[in-house]
This record gives C-alpha cells, sequence and structure tokens, in this order.
C-alpha cells in the first residue's frame, strides 16, 4: 500500500533547496578563494550513484569538519545518501582546486532530519526543515588551512546586536554561476525564531548548506551561526532571478536558514556524542 502523505512529505522536503536573488541580484564574485575565511569556504559534490557530481556548500569549521546541509547528505526522494562525497575547499572555478578535493570519510545528519515524525504534513516539513543541517568529516586534515570560522550559538542579546550592527555573509557555489565559481552576499538579519534566522541575502540553489556568518567587530574572526538551507518559489514552481525565464523577487521575500543553538552546536562538534541512549546524529555514509 502506498503511504501517501509519507510520498507527498518526501516531495516537499526535496523542495527545501529553492532560494530568491532579488528584487536585484546583488552576489559578488569572489576570486580571491584562497584567503581567510573564504578558503574554508566548500564545494561539497555529490554522487548519488550515476557517476554526476551535483553541489552543495558547506564550510570546513576544523582541520576534518565540513558544516553543510542536511538535504546535501541525504536525498529523501531516494532515501539514501550519495555513494560519493568529496570537499573542495575554496574552489576558484572548475579547474583551479588550490587545496585539492578531498573524500568524505563519514557523513552525518540530524536525526531529526531523516525521522518520519508524527502530525500533518506541513508540521513534519517544518520539523524537517528546522534540523536540516549535517557534517561531513574528511579522510585527512586539509593541508594548509588552520584557521577556521567560530561556530556559535547566539544569544537573544547576540541576535539583537547582530540585527541592529551586522551584516550577514553567505558564500557558497551557486549552480547558476559558471561551475566551480564562488559568490557571496551581505545583507541584515531580518527576522528569528527559536530554530531559523530569515534574511534578504541573495543566494541560488547550490548555496545550501552555506554558513551565515558576520564579522566580530575589532578584528578579524567571522562567526558562524546559521546554515543556510531554503526560500521560495514563484507560482511556476522556480527560484526567482536563479535561471532564464524567472523573475527577480519582489522586495520583503526573505531566505531562511538553521539557527544554531546549543544543541546544535554540541551535535556537529561531536556527531557521535550519544543523547538518549541514541547517537546525537545519524551516520547516513
Amino acid at each position: 500500500m502506498i503511504d501517501f502523505a509519507s510520498n507527498v512529505l518526501d516531495e516537499l522536503a526535496e523542495d527545501v533547496d529553492y532560494s530568491i536573488v532579488g528584487p536585484r541580484d546583488s552576489r559578488v564574485h569572489e576570486v580571491d578563494t584562497t584567503r581567510f575565511p573564504f578558503n574554508t569556504v566548500c564545494h561539497v559534490e555529490r554522487d548519488f550513484g550515476d557517476g554526476r557530481w551535483r553541489g552543495c556548500s558547506g564550510t570546513l569549521i576544523g582541520p576534518r569538519t565540513v558544516l553543510t546541509a542536511g538535504h546535501c547528505l541525504y536525498n529523501h526522494m531516494l532515501r539514501r545518501a550519495p555513494a560519493r562525497v568529496r570537499i573542495i575547499p575554496g574552489r576558484r572555478d572548475r579547474d583551479t582546486k588550490p587545496f585539492g578535493a578531498i573524500p568524505a570519510a563519514r557523513c552525518y545528519v540530524a536525526r531529526g532530519y531523516i525521522a518520519r515524525g508524527r502530525g500533518s504534513i506541513a508540521a513534519r516539513v517544518a520539523a524537517r526543515r528546522d534540523a536540516d543541517y549535517g557534517v561531513v568529516v574528511l579522510e585527512r586534515p586539509i593541508a594548509g588551512i588552520r584557521r577556521f570560522m567560530t561556530v556559535q550559538a547566539p544569544t537573544e542579546a547576540d541576535i539583537a546586536r547582530i540585527r541592529s550592527r551586522k551584516l550577514l555573509t553567505i558564500a557558497g557555489y551557486p549552480g547558476d554561476r559558471p561551475i566551480g565559481t564562488m559568490w557571496r552576499h551581505a545583507e541584515r538579519l531580518a527576522e528569528v525564531t527559536p530554530r531559523r534566522l530569515f534574511y534578504t541575502v541573495d543566494t541560488c540553489p547550490g548555496h545550501s548548506g552555506s554558513a551565515i556568518w558576520y564579522r566580530r567587530l575589532g578584528g578579524d574572526e567571522r562567526v558562524i551561526i546559521g546554515v543556510h538551507t531554503s526560500g521560495v518559489v514563484d507560482e511556476q514552481g522556480r527560484s526567482f532571478g536563479c535561471s532564464p525565464g524567472t523573475v527577480m523577487a519582489p522586495g520583503g521575500m526573505r531566505n531562511s536558514g538553521v539557527r544554531l543553538t546549543t544543541e546544535i552546536v554540541a551535535n556537529i562538534r561531536n556527531p557521535a556524542r550519544i543523547v538518549g541512549g541514541l547517537p546525537a546524529m545519524a551516520r547516513v555514509r
């Protein structure tokens, strides 16, 4: 018997990679990808078994640890993880990979992202989106990168300060630009909930998994407070401004990402930690 509700849920879960650009495209092409922090921005390539590499984004937060989105590491429609995952830090273009391409040894996603869950379809999709984060552990450390952005669960006081004084930056590898090129944009934090961050930073599919970060005042430290995961679509179900034939998003529309909490930070620092008798994150590869 076909589980109609589960099928619908899986289809909706795959829609999270939509993003918006508008009312104008303000993304900047980053070409100096070997300088901090852009050397820690990674092209996350996945092969789901057909030999084709599909792109996402991520951020190197330790010598062997990459933070990304859960849907970059587990496909609900296929109900499996990629057969292969490789990480390319600081990629500049199709051919320029200054730190090489490093295979993944292990991949983890939040248990809440792969759980079937209970309640209405809308509630279950929302729960998955709020748990849409993942971690890649590399086969080996990346030579030449020894400095990383700070990972932090922002307090309400932090959020108030960020909203009034800071710009949020997202840098990654959108699919509407030449393969392997890095694009960034910075804007204000528009709204926050206990689990999500909302902003007008311009992104397109492929940016999913990018860190959401700001620059700490008085220094060169960058602080990650979220993971970019989703946006909205036009009436034809397409990302605004991200492909030929689409229009720029009207003003007021926002992209969003998972807000880092104390629990999420603990999970990404140690995906195998035990909580309630189970590993905090599910190993999918």
